[in-house]
């Protein structure tokens, strides 16, 4: 009879363990960074005088939100550490300070368990090296996460009531002013550049001229883009006034910044801070915006060619121009700036003329390229239609193989039939 031998298996608590630590706080509110400094020197103490556990390093977000891992840059050097095999332990306050979205949490807890590494949340007394089920840690994560939702649902009603009685304060400062004392005060230099910007406009000079202009000029150390003039020139606080919520927040998680265009209430408040611009001037600029996008959505919609052109030198898309005797297809990198890309414009004519070509090739060799192409793509058809029926016909057998298992097997055996 063959001999059996027994090898007991090692007591992790025995080795000296590689432990870090992890610590958050959404926001630097005075009591949430005092907690913040609370975590790290409770932390750092504990490991730096543990005899069983070798401290690591102390992982630590300021001020950045739970919902979203990816803006979280010391977790991610966290797991980075942990995929280069130097770390086996984590310890965190909470699990709500881990993480708040219970997609990410799992996530990041179940690819820590294939590495062999386990996360101990004193708050909730939870090991993930030792519970079998993540059942608990769901149930867990769930309520972190409905929490983060609760306070920012909150946060949004307190904004928009404050936004609906003009008491909302928006700290973005435009060019032209500066911020003093949560005011907008004009600054005189900047607010003569802005001037100038709207003249040139009006008078017919476009934005990319404008542009290059104030680059040549110097008149800051930021580059002066068409974009920026655009978002100067349809800025209604260079009148005086404050339109909220232009942007808003997601409702679901993760949480995102979107514009708004029209999906929630605006409110627009006049008097708020000084003029630089004239009320006449400011609505002059908005009749000439809304015509010519007016006129370029029509020529964008009337054209084929829309969003199929690519620049061969950088990959860009191509934008159509309407000149005064002819009509032309641009780099957007090239529109934007000669130096980003050296393909210089092309008639729309040549486009029309190539597309011709290779429409008259197709149809002249259409047996020899598009018939094989039709009969490539009806095998390639047939061949994922045949493997998922055969799919479906070795998972009927399996079950059926499974339930006659059951009904032989006795109930001693229930281990064994739960492995078939």
């Amino acid at each position: 009879m063959a001999e059996i031998t027994i090898i007991p298996a090692k007591n992790r608590s025995d080795e000296i363990v590689r432990t870090a630590a992890y610590a958050r706080v959404s926001s630097d509110s005075e009591d949430q960074l005092n907690s913040f400094a609370a975590q790290i020197r409770y932390y750092t103490e504990m490991l730096q005088n543990s005899t069983d556990a070798v401290f690591v390093d102390m992982y630590a977000d300021e001020g950045i939100s739970g919902t979203d891992t990816e803006k979280r840059t010391e977790f991610q050097r966290l797991m980075s550490d942990c995929r280069k095999g130097k770390i086996d332990r984590i310890l965190a306050k909470s699990i709500s300070r881990f993480a708040r979205n219970t997609r990410d949490s799992l996530e990041a807890v179940r690819e820590l368990k294939t590495l062999g590494i386990s996360v101990y949340f004193e708050k909730e007394n939870i090991d993930t090296g030792e519970i079998s089920s993540e059942m608990l840690l769901a149930v867990y994560s769930q309520f972190a996460q409905e929490e983060s939702m609760s306070i920012s649902r909150n946060c949004r009603l307190s904004i928009k009531k404050r936004m609906m009685d003009g008491t909302y304060n928006n700290l973005s400062t435009p060019f032209g002013y500066d911020c003093v004392d949560g005011k907008l005060r004009i600054n005189a230099k900047k607010a003569e550049v802005v001037k100038q910007i709207f003249s040139w406009y009006v008078s017919g000079i476009g934005m990319t001229e404008i542009a290059e202009r104030l680059n040549r000029q110097k008149i800051r150390k930021e580059i002066w883009r068409k974009s920026t003039i655009r978002c100067i020139l349809t800025n209604e606080k260079y009148v005086g006034d404050t339109l909220m919520q232009k942007t808003f927040t997601t409702d679901s998680l993760p949480f995102r910044c979107v514009k708004n265009r029209g999906e929630k209430d605006q409110y627009y408040i006049t008097g708020t801070h000084e003029q630089i611009i004239e009320k006449s001037v400011f609505d002059y600029v908005q009749k000439v915006f809304a015509e010519r996008d007016k006129s370029n959505c029509l020529i964008k919609n009337h054209s084929p060619f829309s969003k199929k052109i690519l620049c061969g030198n950088c990959g860009c898309t191509f934008r159509r121009k309407n000149r005064k005797t002819y009509i032309c297809w641009v780099c957007r990198n090239h529109d934007e700036s000669a130096d980003n890309c050296g393909i210089r414009q092309i008639r729309e004519t040549e486009f029309q003329a190539a597309f011709v070509r290779l429409w008259n090739k197709l149809q002249i060799n259409y047996k020899a390229i598009i018939s094989q192409t039709l009969r490539q793509l009806e095998t390639l058809s047939e061949k994922e239609k045949s493997s998922n029926t055969q799919l479906a016909e070795l998972r009927k057998e399996i079950a059926e193989i499974k339930q006659q298992a059951c009904k032989f097997l006795p109930k001693s055996h229930s281990t064994l039939s739960k492995v078939l």
